[in-house]
């Protein structure tokens, strides 16, 4: 071991003086890395750390819905725009350009008036979407207003959708997600080659919104029909002039007047009395509807064929209502049973003859 007295140098090898400087730089960057990560910021380009200005605020848009009910079983369309309420909240000066240098003093200029353009919401899109998508259907869910400024409201997007016919009455919720980019920073260049023509770098970020919107279902009327049994529940392929007779009852809390059922069978079903009249069906009411059908000799053995029957009324407010419901019936094979009695009979009679005629011969 060597004793080391005061007065005695410590002397480092290059290589030790070496080492030392790598560790503390690997640790100066593992610092900065994790500063970096920590504070969740991106790294501005070098462009950007000593521009002129620097300016705060976003595009905030906001959204109206035209029309914010729809009924059950309604097919319509929603019409939203957007409005940028957003707004530059602070602008300070991050460098000042030389006194005498012209093409500095343009510069800034320059890149203060670009600056401005801060709170344009750029290549706007919006997405709509239903929370319960077993309740609301939106048939066209994304629309492109483009760019919107500071203060202007976008044109009227248009979303057509559908309320189920089983989707009950209440609150719905819609969510519409709007993604835009945005001029987060720019900077000015000043060249004194030409001082009137600045070298301008545009720094892009992009924002994403959710706005929720809540959309009411109401029940049209308070009329409400279910079809309770169909008779017959099958009919013959080929079998002409059936009598169905369907059973109806009002479920709902106001009478229907000035009734009238109408059928409209699936394909291969074909309605010669397609009308039904009631004069009023009041509350918790029961009716019959009658119609006449024949069906198509091609009609499908087994298949339940759908029956729209189709209401039209009127009710304690308003006139010129309309609703449907469905009714089932099954198609069976065309009937055989009167070919086979006819050959049967055919049968009895030859046999009828022959015992007549041999009886003759004997006597």
């Amino acid at each position: 071991m060597t004793n080391k007295h005061p007065g005695d140098s410590i002397r480092y090898t290059p290589s030790a003086v070496g080492s030392c400087f790598l560790v503390l730089a690997l640790l100066t960057l593992c610092l900065s890395s994790s500063q970096a990560i920590e504070a969740g910021a991106p790294i501005p380009p070098e462009e950007f750390g000593d521009d002129y200005y620097k300016v705060y605020g976003t595009p905030n848009l906001t959204l109206s819905l035209e029309r914010s009910n729809v009924d059950q079983g309604e097919e319509t369309s929603l019409f939203l725009t957007l409005t940028n309420r957003g707004r530059i909240t602070s602008f300070q000066a991050n460098e000042e350009p030389g006194a005498n240098k012209r093409e500095e003093l343009l510069a800034a200029q320059k890149e203060q008036e670009l600056e401005k353009q801060r709170t344009i919401a750029q290549d706007v899109s919006i997405l709509l979407l239903a929370e319960n998508e077993s309740a609301i259907d939106i048939k066209r869910a994304v629309a492109f207003p483009g760019n919107i400024r500071e203060g202007q409201t976008s044109a009227r997007l248009e979303f057509p959708i559908e309320a189920y016919k089983n989707t009950k009455p209440g609150r719905y919720r819609l969510d519409a997600i709007v993604n835009y980019t945005y001029q987060r920073d720019v900077a000015a260049k000043g060249d004194e080659d030409r001082p009137e023509n600045p070298d301008v770098f545009y720094w892009y970020d992009s924002l994403s919104q959710t706005i929720p919107i809540t959309l009411i279902v109401e029940r049209r009327s308070n009329v409400q029909f279910e079809i309770l049994d169909v008779s017959p529940s099958f009919l013959a392929a080929g079998s002409k002039d059936n009598v169905i007779k369907i059973r109806i009852k009002n479920v709902g809390h106001d009478t229907a007047k000035d009734l009238v059922a109408r059928m409209r069978p699936e394909s291969g079903l074909y309605v010669s009395v397609d009308e039904s009249p009631i004069a009023a069906l009041p509350p918790q009411q029961e009716a019959e509807l009658l119609f006449k059908m024949d069906v198509s000799k091609d009609a499908v053995p087994g298949k339940m064929y759908q029956l729209k029957v189709l209401f039209e009324f009127s009710d304690s407010y308003r006139d010129d209502l309309s609703d449907e419901e469905f009714a089932y019936l099954k198609i069976e094979q065309q009937s055989i049973g009167r070919p086979w009695a006819a050959v049967l009979l055919i049968v009895v009679l030859a046999v009828v003859l022959i015992v007549v005629v041999k009886r003759r011969s004997k006597s």
